[in-house]
């Protein structure tokens, strides 16, 4: 599940990609990569952070900013579109059965 989560907010994994034993240490540095776009990441307290490199970005998003933004109101918006669309649809074949099933009139 993390590694979806990584792809989703960080970009897909480099080539090669080794992640580096980083743990809880404060002398770490992260290496700024020119080749990657910075990426603003959200923690569920609505805190951010700025990451620099893939490997920063991996580190932050298995550390609990994993949060984005309008996450429920995505979910919320899918379960309205697929209620509306449902309801427009069985309108439209129950309209199709009643007209179908109606006795023709001559004049």
């Amino acid at each position: 599940m993390k590694n979806k989560d990584v792809v989703f907010l960080c970009g897909d994994y480099p080539e090669n990609h080794v992640t580096p034993q980083i743990g809880n240490d404060p002398n770490f540095v992260f290496i700024n990569d020119p080749l990657f776009d910075q990426v603003r990441l959200f923690d569920s307290d609505g805190n951010t952070v700025l990451v620099n490199s893939f490997i920063e970005c991996e580190h932050y998003v298995n550390g609990t900013w994993d949060y984005f933004p309008g996450k429920n109101e995505i979910i919320y918006l899918g379960w309205i579109n697929s209620f509306l669309f449902f309801s427009l649809f069985s309108v439209i074949f129950l309209n199709f059965i009643i007209k179908r099933r109606r006795p023709k009139v001559e004049n």
